[in-house]
């Protein structure tokens, strides 16, 4: 990976990513099992014999500290990693280390997808993962986030999202058209991408990232409307 060499320049604007990252979750998770032991055992020394009751009141002890250790990680832990705009260049970067780097001045794909969010711990049943890429020249940054479906229509330029199919349907594999089979093959490709390098941001984030996008760079971005 390439090191960002304009350490005398600023970003015209910048949108951390990955708030809730690995180390983040984990702090969340040990803080919940050793509040929830450590308040259970200090509750029924106190009050010896509170079945139910002290395990209910361990438990809730145990919810308030995760809560309080997952806003204090987010706030003095980030994961360093951006994505940054400096004069025509987008940048995602992770400390000074650069992951993704697109001419913004030049012509740009944009691709957007989304697929509903199954079985993951951090999402509501019917929720979508929505995520463009931007893709110059093999080049790609990805960005996601997590959105309900009254949250994705109110998204900018939603009407263009595609959905992500993720398994392949025999039924509907030679009734699809070469257009169609090939927009999800470049959605297959965004996805890995996704999953390699991807930046999450938070909802008011992705929908701000989207709209400074449209507003700065109209020769390739497309209209909303």
């Amino acid at each position: 990976m390439a090191e960002i060499n304009r350490h005398d320049q600023i970003p015209a604007f910048e949108f951390q990513v990955d708030k809730e990252h690995s180390g983040v979750r984990m702090v969340g998770c040990l803080t919940f099992l050793l509040g929830a032991v450590a308040s259970f055992l200090i509750i029924n020394s106190l009050a010896p014999n509170g079945g139910l009751l002290t395990i209910g009141a361990a438990l809730a002890i145990a919810v308030a500290l995760t809560y309080a250790a997952d806003h204090l990680s987010k706030l003095y832990w980030p994961s360093n990693r951006a994505i940054q705009f400096l004069d025509d260049m987008i940048l995602l970067v992770k400390g000074n280390q650069i992951q993704g780097e697109i001419d913004a001045g030049q012509n740009v794909n944009l691709l957007q997808w989304h697929f509903e969010a199954k079985r993951h711990p951090r999402v509501p049943k019917g929720w979508y993962v929505v995520a463009n890429a931007l893709e110059q020249d093999g080049q790609y940054i990805v960005s996601y986030s997590i959105a309900s479906p009254a949250d994705f229509e109110t998204l900018p330029l939603s009407r263009l999202s595609r959905k992500y199919q993720r398994k392949k349907d025999k039924n509907n594999d030679d009734s699809r058209d070469l257009r169609e089979a090939g927009s999800q093959r470049r959605i297959a490709q965004a996805e890995f991408h996704r999953g390699e390098l991807g930046a999450e941001l938070s909802l008011d984030d992705y929908h701000a990232y989207l709209d400074y996008l449209a507003d700065t760079y109209t020769s390739w971005m497309p209209k909303d409307k």
